[in-house]
């Protein structure tokens, strides 16, 4: 399954994601993305109602094309940073939360899935994430989660889209992200 695409059109989506994504970007360019969520029938967003999913990726597309896969991984990085995690928590449980964010924020039907390998050991795990988000944006929020939560011991931390196997960008169903530490 390619990007920009729900699995199910019964899907809906939270408004608090869809509210943090507006608010990622700067003033100036706030009106543009207002537009394109009123083209696509978001408007009155409130944090706590739901909206279909397919009209979220099509805003998602149109940001994407207008302003670049870069604009999508910053869009991942600060919608990340919004999110309210305990100080404490290690890499591996931040990894693990966004699964958990994942499913608060999707219901009425099939929106994906997120696995985690970790390996503390080899200083690497791998995310293979089955959704319609684009992979940039999947991109961001778990760099974002890396930084935030980087093991105590690593200096560099790194999150990369696992170029050895196909992901969404070619049009498979999965793509996998490698974060690796030292």
């Amino acid at each position: 399954m390619a990007q920009f695409i729900a699995f199910d059109k019964n899907v809906e989506i939270l408004g608090l994601p869809i509210l943090t994504t507006l608010e990622s970007f700067p003033a100036y360019y706030r009106a543009d993305i207002e537009r394109l969520l009123h083209e696509n029938n978001l408007m009155n967003l409130a944090p706590d109602k739901w909206y279909k999913l397919q009209s979220y990726l099509n805003v998602l597309k149109a940001i994407s094309t207008n302003y670049g896969e870069n604009t999508l991984f910053n869009v991942g990085v600060e919608v990340f940073g919004k999110l309210p995690f305990p100080p404490d928590m290690t890499l591996k449980s931040a990894l693990t939360a966004i699964e958990a964010v994942f499913n608060a924020h999707h219901r009425n039907g099939y929106a994906g899935e997120i696995k985690l390998v970790f390996d503390e050991q080899a200083q690497k795990a791998v995310m293979e994430l089955k959704a319609a988000t684009p992979c940039h944006l999947e991109r961001g929020i778990i760099t974002a989660a890396a930084r935030r939560f980087i093991p105590p011991n690593a200096k560099f931390i790194d999150v990369q889209l696992d170029k050895t196997k196909k992901s969404r960008l070619d049009g498979a169903d999965s793509s996998f992200y490698i974060i690796t530490w030292f």
